[in-house]
């Protein structure tokens, strides 16, 4: 009993397919190992050929997935967390309490403590709440 190459071909398509309905990443180099014994069928090797190759290939694969991820994981980016008493230079103000302001060389979202503070250039970070920098303006002090 031997499996066309064509068989082979549909079976990875249906790992594919599986992929993007689960979506583990797995089945995705599974899906792409299935053109080891695909080839191995069209050059009329026999199934146990086709059979060594495909989990051959789904070793490889599979290896390297893992390999990306765990190399992934041993460098995660570098997180850059506000500190209270930093000052922000404000790029544009949204409204009368809120605005874009730059600190580190990126862009946040930020609040007025209160209404009364003036709608100044730069600020300073009092609290930071939800990835949203609670900021002063002006001579006030921060309101508790």
């Amino acid at each position: 009993m031997t499996i066309d190459f064509i068989s082979w071909l549909v079976f990875g398509a249906l790992c594919l397919f599986a992929e993007f309905a689960i979506g583990t990443r797995y089945l995705i180099a599974i899906g792409f190992a299935f053109i080891y014994p695909s080839i191995a069928s069209f050059l009329k090797a026999p199934t146990s050929i086709q059979l060594v190759a495909l989990m051959a290939g789904i070793t490889v694969h599979v290896l390297a997935l893992k390999l990306k991820h765990k190399e992934a994981r041993i460098a995660p980016p570098p997180e850059k967390t506000p500190d209270i008493g930093e000052r922000v230079e404000v790029i544009e103000w949204i409204d009368e309490d809120a605005a874009r302001v730059r600190y580190q060389g990126e862009e946040w979202q930020a609040e007025k403590l209160s209404m009364e503070m003036p709608c100044a250039d730069h600020g300073v970070i009092q609290r930071v709440q939800y990835g949203r920098l609670f900021i002063s303006t002006g001579e006030y002090p921060e309101k508790k």
